[in-house]
C-alpha cells in the first residue's frame, strides 16, 4: 500500500511543475491530464501542427495514460527527431525530455540508467537562467524514488534537499510539501527512526492546517501515515486516535467508498489483529473491502467482492490477501475451526483471480516485478493454508494439490506469461489489431482507475465511475468476443486454466522425480515437494536460516575449491534439502529451486559420506541421476512448442582486446561444437576471433537456428540485472559497444532447443521473489531457448573446453537425444580424470523452459 502511494506521489511531481519558459498551454494539458480523458487531450494536440514542444506533450500524455513502451517510442523519435535543437536552442524541452526518459526507465526496472538521465536533467535545468527551482525540486525527488527501496538514506538527503526548495513558498508548494513529507516518512520508517518519521509528518500537518480548513482528505492522508506510524511502533492507543479520525474525515468527503479510505479500514484491522481482537479486525477488514468496491456490502466474513468489483485492483488484492492472514491468525489463536481457513483459501483464490487480472494490465517491467513479489506473498499463503488443511484432513491429497499449485505460481510469472503470450500470438492466428484493441482496452482501464483513486469532486467521481463501469463492460464483451471468434487465443491466453498435478503427472517419464521447493519465509522453513507420475508428498525444511548457513558455506567450498571442509558440508545441505529418501528406482531428477536454491549444483551434494577422501570417491548425486533444472514444473512439461530448424551458431572472439583475458581454449572447444554438429548433418555458421562481433550475432536470424553455442566471458551484475551480459569480440573503444546486455538479450527473436552458455557466472543474477534469478539464463529463456547450459562460478578455461567436450562425445553416443543423460556422462567422466574436483565439472547445469 504505502508503495502505490510513493508511485502516485511521484506521478504527480513530477507532471505538475510550474515551468517558466515551456508555454502555459503545455502546463495547462498535463493539469488537466489529471480530471480529463487523457485520449481526448490526445486527439485534440494531433488535430493541430505540431512543433517541438507538442510532440513531446504527447510523448508525456501517453506515460500519464500508463503506455510506457508507446511514450517511449515517442520519446524516442522526438529526440532523433530534435536533438540538436533542444540541446542547443530549447534548453528547457530538453531537460524535461531528460526528466521523462529517466521515468520511462524507471518504469522498467532501469534504475541505474533512471538516475543518469535524471542528474543529466538536473544539470541542464541548473544551467538555464531564471528557470524555477520547483523543477528542480521535482527531479530531486524523482530520484529519491529509484533509491529508496536499495537507499533509503540517499533517498531522505534527495528528499529533504527537494524540501528546502518547496518551502521557500509554502501556500504555493503546500501540496508538494506533504507529499515529499510523506515519502521521507515512508524511508524513515523503513530505517526504524520513528521519531523522524512523525516529526517531518506533524510539520507538515501544522503547514498545511495554517493555509487550509480542518476536515479535508490530505489532513486525513496525514493522519492515516501518523497512525500507521504509531501501529508499527505498538503505540496502539494513538494508533487507534488518528487512524480514527482519518476515517470519519474521508467519509465527510467522500461517503463510504474511496480506495484510501480502504487503506484506513485495513489500517484499522491490523491494529484489532495485533490487540488479538480478531472480530474487530475482520469487520474492519470487510469495510475496506465495500469501501473499495462499487457495489459490495457486507459484514459477513464468509462473502467477498465479485472479483472486478474494485475500485482499485492493487488495493484489493492487499486487503483480500489481508483478510485471509486474519483468518489464518484466528484459527491458530483461538478458533481451530477449519471452517476459518476454508473461508481463507477461498479469499486466497479470489486473489488469485485479481492477480491475473492485474498481470495483463501491468506493462512496464519494474511493476510487473513488483506485482510478482506481491503474488508471491498470496501464493505463500495458499501454501500455509492449504498444508495446513491436508494435515489435518483424513482422507485424499485435495489439498496438497492445490498447495503444489500455489507453489507452482509463485514462480517466473514474467516467463510463465511470456510463454503464454507467444503461444497464444503464434498458434492462434488472431489478427494484430484485435491483440493492440485488448492491450489499450486494458490499459485505458488501468488509467481510469487511478483516476477514480485521485478524484475528490463527488460528481467528477460518479462520472469517473460510470465510464469505468461502461469500459468494463466493452472489456468482458471484447473478451466473449474472442472466446466466440478466436477460442485458441481465448484458451491459451484467458482462461487461465493451470496445469493439475494430474496432468504434470501424465507427462512425466517414468522413474523420474519433480523436486520442487518453496520458501515459506514469514514462517522460516522450506516445503520440498516431491511429484513422481503415481504420487506427490511434501516435506518440511525448518529453520531457513540454518539451510542459508549451509547453502552458502557449500557454495564458497566449490567457487574456492575448498577440500578439507567440502564433503562434511556437502553432506549436511544434502541432509537438508531430502530429509526423507528418494524411492529407489528413480534415475532422473527435475529440480525446481527457489531463491538461493537457484545459485547451488545440485549434482554435486553428497548423499552418504565415503571413507575415503578423495574427490573421485564421493556418493554425488550425479551418479545416480540425471539432473535438469527448471522454472516451473508446469513449464518444464509444455510441450507446445518442439518446432526447430537444422542449422547450427557457433561464437567464439577468443581474443578480447587489453582489458580482458583471452580464451584460447575456446578454439578447441569450437572445434569439438562443429565436429559434434558435423556428424549430426547439422550446418554450422560459425562466427569466430574478427568475425564474433556483436553486431553479427544481432544481424543473424537467430530464430532460424536449433543449437546455439557462446564460447566468451559473462558478466554479472547482481544489483542491476540488466547490466549482465556476454561479450563479443572488440569492435569499438568504449567496451560496453562489446557487450550484448540482458535487457538487449529479452528483446531478441530465438527459437533454439539448446542453448550453450560456455562463460563465467552465467547462470547468476539478481534473485527476485516470485521471480527466480534474474539474469542471463532467464532473458535467454524468455527470448526462445527452450534448453541452457549455464554456469554457476568462474572456472578454468582448459577444464570449460573438456568438459564440453565430453557433452557433445556423450551426446552423439545417444540412441535416444537427452542432454541430460549427456551432461550426467560427462561429468562423471572429469571425476575419474585428473578433473575430479566438483569446482571443475558442477558449475554448469541444464536449465529447461
Amino acid at each position: 500500500m504505502k508503495k502505490l502511494l510513493a508511485i502516485l506521489l511521484l506521478i504527480m511531481i513530477s507532471f505538475s511543475s510550474n515551468a517558466q519558459r515551456l508555454s502555459n498551454f503545455y502546463i495547462e494539458v498535463i493539469r488537466e491530464s489529471r480530471v480529463k480523458n487523457i485520449d481526448s487531450l490526445i486527439t485534440n494536440i494531433s488535430k493541430d501542427s505540431i512543433s517541438i514542444e507538442t510532440e513531446l506533450l504527447l510523448a508525456e500524455l501517453f506515460f500519464l495514460k500508463g503506455l510506457n513502451d508507446k511514450s517511449q517510442s515517442f520519446h524516442d523519435q522526438f529526440f532523433s527527431k530534435n536533438k540538436m535543437i533542444v540541446k542547443h536552442s530549447e534548453p528547457e524541452v530538453y531537460a524535461r525530455w531528460l526528466k521523462n526518459y529517466g521515468l520511462i526507465l524507471w518504469n522498467q526496472g532501469k534504475n541505474q540508467q533512471a538516475i543518469e538521465y535524471f542528474q543529466q536533467s538536473l544539470n541542464t535545468y541548473k544551467g538555464i537562467n531564471g528557470i524555477g527551482k520547483v523543477n528542480i525540486a521535482d527531479l530531486l525527488n524523482n530520484m529519491g524514488l529509484v533509491y529508496v527501496d536499495d537507499d533509503p538514506e540517499k533517498a531522505i538527503n534527495y528528499y529533504h534537499q527537494a524540501l528546502i526548495i518547496y518551502e521557500e513558498n509554502i501556500t504555493e508548494n503546500i501540496d508538494k510539501i506533504i507529499q515529499i513529507s510523506v515519502n521521507i516518512s515512508l524511508a524513515e520508517s523503513r530505517l526504524g527512526n520513528s521519531i523522524k518519521a512523525l516529526k517531518v509528518l506533524n510539520s507538515a500537518l501544522s503547514d498545511w492546517s495554517e493555509i487550509h480548513e480542518k476536515g479535508l482528505p490530505t489532513e486525513a492522508f496525514i493522519n492515516l501515515n501518523i497512525g500507521n506510524i504509531y501501529l508499527a511502533d505498538q503505540q496502539f492507543v494513538l494508533a487507534g486516535d488518528y487512524l480514527n479520525e482519518a476515517k470519519e474525515i474521508y467519509i465527510s468527503n467522500y461517503g463510504g467508498r474511496n480506495s484510501e479510505l480502504a487503506n484506513v479500514y485495513s489500517a484499522l484491522a491490523s491494529l484489532g489483529l495485533q490487540n488479538q481482537d480478531y472480530e474487530n479486525a475482520i469487520f474492519n477488514i470487510q469495510k475496506g473491502l465495500e469501501a473499495n468496491s462499487f457495489s459490495f456490502s457486507s459484514k459477513n466474513y464468509k462473502l467477498n467482492p465479485e472479483k472486478n468489483d474494485a475500485i482499485r485492483m492493487n488495493v484489493q488484492l492487499s486487503l483480500l490477501t489481508q483478510k485471509a492472514n486474519i483468518l489464518e491468525s484466528y484459527y491458530y489463536g483461538f478458533s481451530l475451526n477449519n471452517d476459518h481457513l476454508i473461508i481463507a483459501l477461498n479469499t486466497i483464490e479470489l486473489a488469485n483471480q485479481l492477480i491475473e487480472n492485474l498481470r495483463v494490465s501491468t506493462q512496464n517491467k519494474k511493476d510487473q516485478i513488483q506485482l510478482s513479489n506481491d503474488a508471491a506473498g498470496v501464493y505463500e499463503l495458499g501454501q500455509r493454508i492449504t498444508l495446513q488443511l491436508h494435515e489435518v484432513s483424513l482422507f485424499g491429497n485435495e489439498y496438497l494439490k492445490k498447495a503444489f499449485q500455489f507453489s507452482e505460481q509463485s514462480k517466473s510469472s514474467l516467463l510463465r506469461l511470456s510463454v503464454i503470450e507467444s503461444e497464444a500470438k503464434s498458434f492462434s492466428g488472431i489478427p494484430d489489431a484485435m491483440i493492440q484493441k485488448e492491450a489499450d482496452l486494458t490499459a485505458d482501464m488501468a488509467y481510469l482507475s487511478t483516476q477514480i483513486s485521485l478524484e475528490t469532486n463527488i460528481s467528477e467521481l460518479e462520472q469517473l465511475k460510470g465510464k469505468y463501469f461502461n469500459l468494463n463492460q466493452e472489456y468482458e464483451s471484447f473478451i466473449s468476443e474472442l472466446e466466440v471468434n478466436y477460442p485458441k487465443y481465448f484458451q491459451l491466453k484467458h482462461k487461465n486454466k493451470k496445469n493439475s498435478v494430474e496432468q504434470i503427472q501424465s507427462s512425466m517419464p517414468e522413474n523420474t522425480a519433480i523436486i520442487e521447493y518453496s520458501n515459506l519465509n514469514s514462517t522460516d522453513q522450506t516445503i520440498q515437494y516431491i511429484l513422481t507420475p503415481n504420487s506427490i508428498t511434501f516435506n518440511r525444511v525448518y529453520n531457513n536460516d540454518e539451510l542459508l548457513k549451509y547453502l552458502r558455506a557449500y557454495r564458497n567450498t566449490l567457487n574456492y575449491n575448498l577440500k578439507s571442509s567440502f564433503c562434511k558440508i556437502s553432506h549436511i545441505l544434502y541432509d537438508h534439502l531430502f530429509p526423507s529418501k528418494l524411492d529407489k528406482n528413480l534415475n532422473k531428477l527435475i529440480v525446481i529451486p527457489d531463491g538461493e536454491l537457484s545459485t547451488i549444483p545440485f549434482e554435486a551434494l553428497i548423499s552418504k559420506i565415503s571413507n575415503s577422501d578423495d574427490y573421485y570417491a564421493q556418493e554425488y548425486l550425479i551418479n545416480k541421476y540425471e539432473l535438469e533444472y527448471s522454472y516451473t514444473a508446469a513449464l518444464y512439461m509444455n510441450k507446445i512448442s518442439d518446432s526447430y530448424s537444422d542449422n547450427a551458431l557457433l561464437i567464439s572472439p577468443v581474443e578480447f582486446g587489453d582489458q580482458i583475458a583471452n580464451l584460447p581454449g575456446t578454439e578447441a572447444e569450437s572445434q569439438y561444437f562443429t565436429q559434434w554438429c558435423d556428424q549430426k548433418s547439422i550446418p554450422v555458421n560459425s562466427l569466430l576471433r574478427n568475425n564474433a562481433t556483436k553486431e553479427n550475432f544481432k544481424s543473424a536470424d537467430l530464430n532460424d537456428y536449433r543449437y546455439i553455442h557462446l564460447a566468451t566471458h559473462g558478466t554479472v551484475d547482481l544489483e542491476t540485472p540488466d547490466l549482465s551480459g556476454v561479450y563479443f569480440k572488440p569492435t569499438e573503444l568504449k567496451s560496453e559497444q562489446n557487450i550484448l546486455y540482458v535487457g538487449e538479450i529479452y528483446g531478441l527473436d530465438i527459437n533454439a532447443e539448446l542453448v550453450v552458455l560456455s562463460a563465467c557466472e552465467t547462470g547468476l543474477g539478481q534473485i527476485n521473489r516470485g521471480e527466480g534469478v534474474m539474469g542471463l539464463g532467464q532473458a535467454f529463456a524468455y527470448s526462445g531457448a527452450s534448453n541452457l547450459i549455464l554456469s554457476l562460478w568462474k572456472v578454468a578455461d582448459k577444464s570449460t573446453s573438456l568438459l564440453m567436450q565430453n557433452f557433445y562425445q556423450e551426446d552423439l553416443k545417444q540412441s535416444k537425444p537427452s542432454f541430460s543423460k549427456s551432461l550426467q556422462l560427462a561429468k562423471i567422466n572429469m571425476i575419474n580424470s585428473d578433473y575430479s574436483a566438483p569446482y571443475y565439472w558442477a558449475p554448469f547445469v541444464l536449465w529447461k523452459k
